[in-house]
This record gives structure tokens, C-alpha cells and sequence, in this order.
């Protein structure tokens, strides 16, 4: 595994991503992440989701956090400040939908770290990013 660390942004899919969002037109950021976003709700709970896509979809759901929640210290520690539009709230609902199917058993990701002995934490990560994304998307719907 080439990941060093359980969190959002730390294996090459979420480098590769943030790399990505930095060559875009702002108009194309928000598509981007929903495209990454999209590619892990489309795999039917039961299938088995590889860490390519499963990865990025965790770092995507932490950029649109960081972004909504004014966390411009976690944008530019990526090199992404500037980068990132405004985030729709109702954006949240498919941060919600990819986040939970990345903590299913079949997520290469999570199967991957706890097969080297650290599920917990990096499920504990993802946990954290998701009930954050599940009180912004509860805003969208009041």
C-alpha cells in the first residue's frame, strides 16, 4: 500500500486529485469533485469498490468541506486556495452518499487498512468527514 497516512490526503489518489483540481477553470472545479464523488455511488453496495476510486472520493469530500467550512489553511496546505468555488450545500448529500459507501466492507480502501492493522483510525477519519458532511446537508434540507 502506497499510503502513508490514514488521513484524507495522504496517498497518491488524493495527490493525484488535488493535482487535477490546481490545471482547472474554477467552472470546472465543483464538476470534477462531483464526477469523483459520483464514480463511488454508482458501485452497488456489494460490488466491490476499488481503492481508486474510494480514495479520491474521501479526498474530494474534504476539499468541499474544507471549503464550505472556511478552512483555507487545509486548501492552501494542498495548493489549492483560490481554487476551490463555493460549494453548493446541497452538494453534501453526494458527499454523504460517497463517504458511507467508502466505510462498506467491500471498499478496498478500509479493507486495506485494516489489513495493516490501522481500519480504526482510518475509519475514525472518514467517520469525522462524514458526520460533518451530514450536518451541512441537513442545513441544505431546513
Amino acid at each position: 500500500m502506497s499510503a502513508s497516512g490514514v488521513g484524507p490526503f495522504e496517498n497518491d489518489s488524493a495527490m493525484d486529485l488535488c493535482d487535477e483540481l490546481r490545471g482547472l477553470d474554477e467552472s470546472e472545479v465543483v464538476e470534477t469533485l462531483r464526477e469523483t464523488l459520483s464514480s463511488v455511488t454508482e458501485v452497488a453496495s456489494g460490488d466491490y469498490l476499488d481503492r481508486d476510486l474510494g480514495e479520491p472520493a474521501v479526498a474530494a469530500s474534504a476539499i468541499a468541506l474544507a471549503r464550505i467550512k472556511g478552512r483555507e489553511n487545509v486548501l492552501e496546505g494542498l495548493g489549492l486556495r483560490g481554487s476551490i468555488p463555493e460549494i453548493p450545500v446541497a452538494f453534501f448529500t453526494l458527499v454523504v452518499s460517497a463517504l458511507s459507501r467508502t466505510l462498506e466492507k467491500d471498499s478496498e480502501a478500509y479493507g486495506l487498512w485494516i489489513d495493516a492493522g490501522r481500519g480504526g483510525e482510518w475509519k475514525a477519519e472518514v467517520e469525522h468527514l462524514l458526520n460533518e458532511a451530514i450536518e451541512v446537508a441537513r442545513g441544505a434540507s431546513n
